[in-house]
């Protein structure tokens, strides 16, 4: 009887491994194709006339299509696509579309409308016959090669670029991103990547100085506080009318000179004004950064916003997604303009993916954007920024499960076949059920506030408590309500609405525990914590996460296992190097090295 079972159980394998993976369900997918085609286009870093990039071979993208690939990207760039004006050639992407539906797989389109053509781009801003504004940085008044997300004949070149696609490729196109900015065409502003494109000047700053974008200021401040005289008495300043006005001065005058920060994804940091919540001296001045930066995040999400619905007017929800931008492990600078709640609350109504870069496993930013994604009803990918090892990307698949992902985007498919179709079925869209948040002091991120200590501490937490990230926006919004407990690690400077929302929230019952810390509204009113419990500063991170910790009455050992709950169901994901038996529901369980499993 043993032997016949074993002999089953042999045949079951055999037979799994005889029939390939299908990853449609999670639609698993891959990229980039034609990169070099783009490298060595006229908008290329290294142009290099009648080059072709062959796509892989029909053969071994049929191998990738049986170990579970579903789709492939092919990027697609308007400058390289439209050399003459008016004279598409396409010839590079057809072959490409060819050799991926040949395998069976689908062909996916991501675009780079924001580099315009040489024709465009080199016609000057005065050509009547050719309007196009170019981004210009508020530190040098120069312009780099990326189109204004300010200008609004901006959104009509993108139209004309996404109807020739449509009229080209029509049902070929299987799926397709809406381009934003940024140097990979997602929402960030401009960085100096300059390995694939001719970028031009370019650096980490502030690009807003064109005259749409001055307009656009100017207008979104007059519509907040509707009179001048409002305007400078929350700024403390001056103004005789709204056409006057400027951009903070810690900005708007020329940089000289510009200070080297470290490197965050490779992208330069050499940078001039920095904010810091200690450059600004009075609340007045607060509130001016404050209205400025949350004017310069919005406007990035409201051109994400318009090009969606040009995308969408050529080709159906259910094909159409893009890419926000990352966390970079942690929290994206300020001067990016990541701001990931804000793309999912736009978002939500038009029904379409977001994929966000950087998920490798670093909850607090995966959290950070996942946790909005599930409040306002986003359907979640995630997209690597970098590669990862065996054991980060089994991580990357834990946190992504967690955070209620339901697809799996990699550009190293055949490193991690294997692990993808081990896990991969653990991608259900369903997020883990946890009462614990952590806040994430929005303000004081956006006055420059520091939040590596946040980091470092929902880090070590992340050991003894699975939890959820709360923006500022979701508080406003109504999700501290989801949650019985709010950790506090940071939170020196946080909006007056928000503070009165936790206290209404703790005297409804929610539970505060936080580190003994001053808080205060943007206005320098001190906030009463209320019967918030407070645990010693400190500033090493493991051990205010162990005090944290210790006033929550459910949390794990510190074993270096991680646990998430969903419903009946737990997963256990192992962070150290032996295998460590766990107990969970009264029952012992043995989670390997670096796997995840499943108990129910």
């Amino acid at each position: 009887m043993k032997e016949a079972l074993i002999l089953a159980a042999v045949l079951t394998l055999l037979s799994c491994a005889a029939h390939a993976f299908d990853g449609s369900k999670w639609n698993v997918s891959t990229g980039n194709l034609s990169v070099f085609y783009i490298l060595h286009s006229p908008i290329g870093a290294r142009p290099q006339p009648n080059f072709i990039e062959p796509p892989p071979t029909v053969e071994a993208l049929k191998k990738m299509k049986e170990a579970g690939l579903v789709a492939y990207e092919d990027y697609i760039a308007w400058g390289a696509v439209e050399r003459d004006e008016g004279t598409w050639d396409f010839s590079q992407h057809d072959t490409v579309e060819k050799a991926l539906h040949g395998a069976g797989l689908k062909y996916v389109v991501y675009n780079w409308a924001h580099f315009p053509p040489v024709w465009l781009r080199e016609s000057g801003p005065g050509d009547a016959s050719q309007p196009r504004t170019l981004m210009k940085c508020l530190e040098h008044r120069q312009e780099t090669n990326y189109l204004s997300i300010f200008d609004p004949q901006t959104i009509r070149w993108y139209d004309r670029f996404y109807k020739a696609l449509a009229e080209h490729f029509g049902s070929r196109i299987d799926g397709i991103y809406a381009c934003i900015l940024g140097p990979y065409g997602e929402g960030n502003y401009p960085l100096n990547v300059p390995d694939w494109v001719n970028i031009g000047h370019c650096h980490e700053g502030y690009w807003c100085a064109d005259v749409y974008a001055v307009r656009a200021f100017r207008e979104a401040m007059r519509r907040k506080y509707h009179t001048v005289e409002s305007l400078n008495e929350a700024w403390g300043v001056s103004y005789r009318s709204f056409a006057a006005l400027e951009f903070p001065e810690q900005i708007a005058k020329p940089v000289a000179a510009e200070q080297d920060k470290p490197s965050i994804n490779g992208a330069s940091r050499k940078v001039g004004f920095v904010a810091d919540p200690g450059a600004f001296a009075a609340a007045q001045q607060r509130r001016r950064w404050l209205d400025f930066i949350t004017w310069y995040h919005q406007a990035i999400i409201d051109f994400t916003e318009q090009s969606i619905k040009t995308v969408l007017k050529y080709f159906p929800a259910e094909k159409v997604r893009t890419k926000p931008g990352g966390t970079a492990g942690g929290v994206n600078p300020i001067a990016w303009g990541t701001y990931s709640p804000g793309y999912a609350k736009m978002a939500a109504p038009y029904g379409i993916v977001l994929q966000p870069a950087d998920c490798h496993g670093a909850y607090f930013g995966d959290k950070w954007l996942a946790t909005a994604y599930n409040f306002y009803g986003v359907r979640l990918s995630t997209e690597p920024a970098g590669g990862l090892d065996r054991n980060s990307f089994v991580r990357r698949m834990f946190s992504d499960a967690s955070c209620g992902a339901s697809q799996l985007f990699t550009y190293e498919f055949d490193q991690h076949a294997e692990d993808i179709r081990k896990y991969v079925h653990l991608y259900t869209g369903q997020p883990s059920g946890t009462s614990v948040a952590i806040l994430m002091p929005t303000t004081f991120y956006r006055l420059g506030g520091d939040l590596s200590f946040t980091v470092r501490v929902a880090d070590a937490l992340r050991d003894r408590v699975d939890y959820d990230v709360l923006d500022e926006l979701l508080i406003q919004d109504g999700a501290l309500k989801r949650y019985k407990t709010l950790i506090v690690v940071q939170a020196d400077i946080v909006e007056k609405d928000t503070l009165e929302r936790i206290s209404a929230w703790q005297k409804a019952g929610g539970a505060v525990i936080m580190r003994d810390i001053r808080v205060q509204s943007v206005e320098g009113k001190p906030w009463d914590p209320g019967a918030a419990h407070t645990v010693a500063v400190s500033q090493d991170s493991t051990t205010t996460a162990d005090l944290l910790a210790g006033l929550l009455p459910d949390a794990d050992p510190r074993d270096g296992v991680w646990v998430t709950h969903r419903g009946r169901s737990a997963l256990l994901f192992n962070t150290t190097e032996g295998a460590v038996e766990v107990a969970l529901s009264g029952k012992r369980v043995s989670v390997p090295p670096y796997e995840i499993v499943e108990t129910r």
